[in-house]
């Protein structure tokens, strides 16, 4: 996996809702979210609305495959800091780690 390679640590959940109760074990121990919209169990749309008020700094990236159908914000703040439309390479991954501030030095 391209984050692991790059000195991230890894976390992976089945479903909205295990990695909501994977973060709120500890809301400030991930740097960023990288999640789908479309989710079983909770969409990825309420898993950022719920994160927003566990950690308003978490960074969270939305993959999507429907760009045109992005949800707007909430409470004047976008849910989601950056964007990864399907289908996407390595180097988008970087870029948009980058263009959100979670980076670590290596290239692809």
């Amino acid at each position: 996996m391209i984050l692991k390679s790059l000195g991230h640590h890894v976390e992976t959940s089945f479903d909205g809702q295990d990695a909501l109760e994977r973060i709120q074990e500890n809301p400030y121990a991930f740097d960023v979210l990288i999640t789908d919209n479309l989710m079983p169990r909770l969409s990825g749309v309420k898993l950022m609305e719920k994160l927003h008020a566990l950690n308003p700094h978490l960074k969270i990236i939305m993959i999507t495959g429907f760009p045109s159908v992005l949800p707007a914000g909430v409470k004047n703040r976008p849910l989601f800091d950056g964007v990864l439309i399907k289908p996407f390479k390595a180097k988008d991954i970087l870029e948009c780690l980058k263009n959100v501030g979670v980076e670590k030095e290596a290239s692809v």
